[in-house]
C-alpha cells in the first residue's frame, strides 16, 4: 500500500461510531444517526421516542448477539430499520427541523475526526467513501454543519430520507441499508461510481461492527484491503471475532490515530 502511494487508495468507512464517537468525554455514549430520532423526539413528539426505544431495547441485543450468524441476523435487521423508517416518515418532519435536530443532538466527531476528513480531501486527495446502515441525510447535515463546507471528496452510501415539495420526509430510499447487508446487493446503483475510481485498488476499511467487514464489495480490480476496527463495547465477547475479521482492532479509544498513522505511512 506504501508502495502505490496515495494516488491508488481509497478510504471506505462506517460513520456511526467509526468516523463519530462511542462515548463522549464525559463518559456518556453518544448517538448514532437513528437514535437521533429517539432522543431528539422526547419533548416534541413522546410516542415516536417511545416506539423507537422500545423497538431498540428489542433488537440491539440481537445485533450484537455474538453466537447468532448475520444470515441469522438479517431478517431481525430488516424488521427493525423498516418499522423504525416507517416511523419517522409518519412525523412528518421538514428538512428544517431535523437540521435542528442535528445541530442540538450528541453526535461527534471521533477526536482528530475532523481533521482526518479535511486531510483526505484538501492534502491527499483521497476518495472517502462513507457506507452507513444509517439515515445518510443525517451524515451530510451533520458534516455540512460540522466542517462548514461539504467535502468534494466524500460519497456517501446509505439510507436517504426523501421530502416531498413541502420539504417533508415522505419515504427512504431503496434497497435497505441495514448492519448485515453491506454488500453487493445494495450497492448496484454504485457501479459507475467505483469504476472512476478503478485505478485505486488500495483500501483503507474502517469499521465498528462485523458487518463492516465487506464494505470493499464494489471496488473493482481490488488491492490491498487493510480493515481497522474500533470495538467500542464488550471486549470479552466480542474481541475474538472482531480479532478474526479485522486485520487491528482498537479497543475503546475515541480518536482517529490508528487511521491517521497508517494514513501518513501510506500518503508521505
Amino acid at each position: 500500500m506504501s508502495n502505490d502511494g496515495k494516488d491508488g487508495l481509497m478510504v471506505i468507512s462506517d460513520f456511526d461510531y467509526t468516523l463519530s464517537r462511542y462515548y463522549d468525554k464525559k463518559g456518556d455514549v453518544c448517538w448514532t444517526t437513528h437514535q437521533l430520532f429517539v432522543y431528539c423526539t422526547q419533548t416534541v413528539y413522546p410516542e415516536l421516542s417511545e416506539k423507537l426505544t422500545v423497538m431498540k431495547d428489542k433488537y440491539i441485543p440481537i445485533e450484537y448477539c455474538p453466537v447468532m450468524s448475520d444470515e441469522e441476523k438479517s431478517p431481525y435487521m430488516v424488521e427493525w430499520w423498516r418499522k423504525s423508517h416507517d416511523e419517522i416518515c409518519k412525523a412528518g418532519f421538514t428538512y428544517h427541523v431535523i437540521e435542528d435536530f442535528v445541530k442540538n443532538s450528541k453526535i461527534e466527531f471521533r477526536d482528530g475526526g475532523r481533521e482526518f476528513i479535511e486531510r483526505l480531501d484538501k492534502d491527499f486527495h483521497i476518495p472517502l467513501v462513507v457506507f452507513s446502515a444509517g439515515i445518510g441525510n443525517i451524515i451530510d447535515i451533520f458534516l455540512k454543519q460540522q466542517l462548514l463546507y461539504y467535502p468534494k471528496n466524500i460519497h456517501v452510501i446509505s439510507n436517504m430520507m426523501e421530502f416531498d415539495e413541502n420539504h417533508v420526509c415522505t419515504s427512504f430510499s431503496e434497497p435497505l441499508i441495514h448492519t448485515f447487508c453491506k454488500n453487493s446487493s445494495v450497492i448496484k446503483g454504485e457501479r459507475q461510481f467505483f469504476h472512476k475510481l478503478c485505478n485505486r485498488h488500495n483500501v483503507l476499511l474502517l469499521g465498528d461492527s462485523l458487518g463492516d467487514l465487506h464494505m470493499d464489495v464494489g471496488v473493482e480490480q481490488e488491492g490491498v484491503v487493510l480493515k481497522v476496527g474500533f470495538l467500542n463495547f464488550d471486549e470479552t465477547n466480542l474481541l475474538p471475532k472482531y480479532m478474526q475479521g479485522y486485520d487491528i482492532v482498537v479497543v475503546n479509544d475515541q480518536s482517529m490515530d490508528v487511521p491517521d498513522y497508517i494514513l501518513d505511512l501510506i500518503a508521505k
